[in-house]
């Protein structure tokens, strides 16, 4: 039998000796038991989620401009991760001579990560429909 249990049976049990200040005073003990257990259930998924948090920052690993989780080929939005602890994943939007963009679906950044040995004043070729210098504009 649980906390609440005993409570309603001592409820019971005042509520047949006809003692209205005791009854009362057993029904605002049952209120606050019920609170505390329902802290109680709040305080341990709190708990569970800062176990998890602690445990994901063990696994994530910073290579600029993204992090990484053990195991997960997929970057991290690193805007996401250090100001929310969110493991959010970026989208490749787009990949070009030049740089590859990624997107972040939560916070809408967008990266930019320049490719090595490409020399700065390189044509870009776009890899999107439309604009003034597509085929199509």
């Amino acid at each position: 039998m649980g906390i609440l249990d005993n409570a309603k049976e001592v409820a019971k049990a005042v509520e047949g000796i006809h003692n209205l200040d005791l009854y009362q005073r057993v029904l605002n003990l049952h209120s606050d038991i019920i609170g505390l257990v329902e802290e109680n259930n709040r305080l341990r998924e709190e708990n569970k989620s800062l176990l998890r948090t602690a445990q994901l920052k063990l696994e994530m690993v910073f290579k600029e401009p993204f992090y990484y989780r053990e195991g997960d080929a997929t970057p991290h939005c690193s805007a996401c991760w250090e100001a929310n602890d969110k493991p959010v994943h970026v989208t490749l939007c787009s990949d070009n001579r030049q740089a590859t963009y990624w997107d972040c679906p939560s916070c809408k950044y967008r990266f930019r990560v320049a490719k090595k040995d490409v020399p700065p004043d390189a044509p870009v070729y776009r890899t999107r429909f439309g604009g003034p210098h597509s085929w199509m504009g």
